[in-house]
């Protein structure tokens, strides 16, 4: 079930999930290929946030970087698997944030 949790909770929430996904990354990092830490999404004046989700490879252009879209699912069958982060949205509208309550739950 969706529910609204304040900004603080939300902050925890994102925080706890974030970190899991830099610390998966940091095993991973000789693979050339990482999991996006989150990616946001703008639509109808709300934002869809997208934790551990999708799955990049760096791309350098000078000074700058791209992130080069790789798919969902793993691209290397050799990399260890992924943080059992759920598959979830969170959403941000005015008032907000909603988040499934099955994701508070496992971070208790």
């Amino acid at each position: 079930m969706l529910i609204k949790v304040p900004e603080k909770i939300f902050d925890e929430v994102l925080r706890r999930l974030k970190m899991q996904v830099y610390e998966y990354n940091s095993k991973i990092k000789d693979s050339g290929v990482y999991l996006k830490p989150y990616h946001i999404v703008y639509k109808n004046g709300k934002q869809y946030i997208y934790i551990g989700k999708y799955w990049y490879r760096l791309e350098k252009n000078g000074s700058k970087l791209k992130w080069i879209y790789l798919g969902k699912n793993k691209p290397k069958e050799v990399l260890p698997d992924p943080p059992a982060i759920p598959d979830f949205t969170i959403i941000k509208d005015g008032d907000g944030y909603i988040v499934d309550e099955k994701v508070l739950e496992e971070l208790k």
